[in-house]
């Protein structure tokens, strides 16, 4: 698996990656994961168990992505003869040399897009289109994680066969409804009321999420009217203005302790769904937001802006509630409608979706049949080659 970030780096991607790869690790499969490093110095380390190669990048080039594809080269040509095949974490243009990398090394590939109109907008109006859409040309499979982008891929020109759709997963064992008692517990664990509404954030704290606009509407309107408390849980965006959105955050919070809780995103984020009565997610733009997928596992109903990818999951009367793109007074009717008695059966209807359609074990198992799939193409190619030259 080639990815962008991997951890201690954030993100969603990596995330579902990492995930992805436990679950196929439990079904016999074995995972290397390359990544650039950040950091300045090559190395290799281990994550969960996983090897993981950080292969050198020039941080100061302007294509920065020459050094990387240089260093990834070499290290499939040292690992060749173990590795079966090159799955891309992300369909953008530095991810899409898997393409030509794969008919070098004669592996099947595959790359996967995270983010709607996000990782295929290089493939127009931009100098470097022409060499993204050769290379993702050479890719053998693209993976689509929502409707949206499942049509962005026909729609950019990429040959609709080679399209497959496979949503991002959770892990519902993890992720699990919880009673009263145990939604109480929580709270206290975490040092959170127990005697008022929570309502709960998740994701990275920059402006794609809209954190900023939901915080400070939330302590000026006194939580939509809800009187409830707002928790937001996530890491300071890599962006510059990264570190002064989560000190503006944590000055809002320390002045509205009653209104706003700000903590960094930990491992173990669970116990944060268990002591919450709903997710809100006021994003301008998403892929298959986890921390819907995670939400819905806990049975928790979700309000979150009428976008790409939140749409697919958060559906009115469904699973939660939705609202138009930086309009609080749609933010303050979609609470309404997921609070009490409804919230709940929301939430119950919304653990079932999530158990029918996007448990971890079910998208890994698409994963494995995709492989084969692609594998087994591979190997008939060279069979077929090999008669010719004979």
């Amino acid at each position: 698996m080639f990815a962008r970030y991997l951890p201690p780096e954030y993100s969603g991607a990596a995330s579902q990656a990492l995930l992805l790869a436990q679950h196929l690790r439990n079904r016999g499969h074995r995972i290397e994961m390359v990544s650039p490093a950040w950091g300045g110095h090559p190395h290799s380390y281990q994550l969960d168990g996983f090897r993981v190669t950080r292969v050198h990048i020039s941080l100061d080039a302007v294509h920065k992505e020459f050094s990387v594809w240089r260093a990834l080269s070499a290290y499939l040509w040292r690992r060749r003869h173990q590795i079966d095949i090159l799955h891309g974490q992300g369909a953008y243009y530095t991810q899409s040399i898997i393409g030509p990398l794969g008919r070098l090394f004669r592996k099947p590939s595959l790359v996967k897009a995270s983010l709607w109109n996000d990782d295929l907008c290089s493939l127009t109006d931009s100098n470097i289109a022409p060499v993204h859409r050769r290379f993702l040309g050479m890719v053998d499979a693209y993976v689509a994680i929502s409707r949206d982008l499942e049509q962005e891929f026909v729609a950019k020109g990429l040959i609709a066969e080679k399209v497959r759709r496979i949503p991002n997963g959770v892990d519902i064992e993890r992720f699990h409804p919880r009673d009263a008692d145990a939604k109480a517990a929580a709270a206290t664990a975490l040092g959170l009321p127990t005697d008022h509404p929570i309502s709960l954030f998740v994701g990275v704290f920059d402006q794609r999420k809209r954190i900023s606009w939901l915080a400070e509407h939330w302590v000026e309107s006194n939580g939509f009217g809800t009187g409830g408390l707002l928790v937001a849980v996530g890491p300071t965006s890599r962006e510059t203005y990264g570190p002064a959105l989560r000190s503006g955050l944590e000055r809002l919070a320390a002045a509205h302790p009653e209104r706003l809780r700000v903590h960094e995103l930990t491992q173990d984020i669970a116990p944060f769904y268990r002591a919450s009565d709903q997710l809100i997610l006021p994003s301008s733009n998403e892929g298959l937001p986890n921390a819907v997928l995670e939400a819905m596992a806990c049975g928790l109903p979700t309000v979150a802006c009428r976008v790409s990818g939140s749409s697919e999951l958060v559906r009115d009367d469904l699973t939660g509630a939705t609202f138009t793109l930086d309009d609080p007074q749609g933010l303050a009717v979609a609470l309404a409608a997921v609070g009490g008695d409804r919230g709940r059966r929301l939430g119950e209807e919304a653990r079932r979706i999530v158990t029918r359609d996007y448990s971890i074990e079910g998208v890994a198992a698409k994963y494995e049949e995709l492989y084969r799939e692609l594998y087994a193409q591979r190997q008939g190619a060279a069979l077929v080659k090999g008669r010719e030259k004979r």
